[in-house]
């Protein structure tokens, strides 16, 4: 009678483990793949404390594997940054909202669901505004990046500048920190990256950038859940993000490790990413 009571519990805890909920969650590569991961593996094991899923990290090769993956269901939940976002919803209207990340500004100590985008070059090139980078060399990341392309190159055209022909040689360096490494090293005159990145620069290098224009406010990226994830999963995502404290130590890690001043997550909803869609023409 035990060894059938002992093959009954052992056989329910083996169908439990069978059944349980594995959440792929996927990430851009905005930064070093190997540093991306460490971090979002403490994100990963936060999610799974708070809600019972096993959570594994996926940080994918680039932004269009990570729209792909999300459009066949390979990645459950995402973090995407807001023009991938606003092309995703667009594209795949049932793409559920779950929370929008926050950062704590650098300068006024607010925790915001808000960046900017910067056009930067060194102190020493020479170049003091927009004008004096004509036949420079200039990088953007990425043209899936938000605040590595689609707002710097929004922001040169509103001041009469088509890159492809005012720049010597327009390159995309795929990552902000690589773009902030190239423009430290001389390796280019003219970049566009986040706001998170040039503060990353100067609190590791010191006073060495000039930034040369900033962007209007960007919503900050969003996670979401695909369309075959249950409303009921959904809203415990977006229970257990909205509850993380602000010195949590994933916030911690993304701040030590990429540079990124986490501050937690606050709830919207899509139509906070609405100037977005406007700035950006869609």
């Amino acid at each position: 009678m035990a060894r059938i009571s002992i093959m009954i519990v052992f056989f329910m805890a083996m169908t439990a483990g069978a059944y349980a909920d594995t959440v792929k969650l996927g990430i851009y590569p905005s930064n070093d793949p190997a540093k991306l991961q460490q971090v979002m593996d403490i994100f990963a094991a936060y999610l799974e404390t708070r809600t019972g899923d096993t959570v594994e990290a996926v940080v994918t090769r680039d932004y269009n594997e990570l729209m792909r993956r999300i459009e066949d269901r390979s990645i459950d939940i995402a973090w995407l940054n807001t023009l991938n976002y606003v092309r995703l919803k667009n594209d795949i209207p049932g793409i559920q909202y779950i929370s929008t990340y926050m950062e704590r500004n650098e300068i006024t100590g607010s925790m915001l669901p808000f960046y900017q985008s910067y056009i930067v070059t060194r102190n020493d090139s020479g170049i003091t505004d927009l004008g004096q980078g004509r036949g420079r060399l200039f990088a953007f990341t990425d043209n899936g990046s938000t605040s590595g392309y689609a707002y710097p190159n929004m922001l040169l055209r509103k001041n009469g500048i088509d890159p492809d022909t005012f720049f010597k040689k327009v390159i995309f360096l795929k990552k902000h920190d690589r773009v902030a490494e190239a423009l430290r090293k001389g390796a280019i005159d003219v970049g566009a990256m986040s706001d998170g990145t040039y503060f990353m620069v100067e609190r590791k290098h010191g006073d060495i950038f000039r930034v040369l224009a900033k962007s209007d406010p960007i919503p900050l990226d969003a996670i979401v859940a695909n369309d075959e994830i249950a409303r009921e999963k959904v809203l415990a995502y977006r229970k257990a993000l909205e509850e993380m404290p602000h010195d949590h130590p994933f916030c911690r890690n993304m701040r030590e490790v990429l540079g990124w001043s986490a501050a937690g997550f606050e709830t919207r909803d899509d139509s906070f990413y609405d100037s977005a869609r406007q700035a950006l023409g869609d």
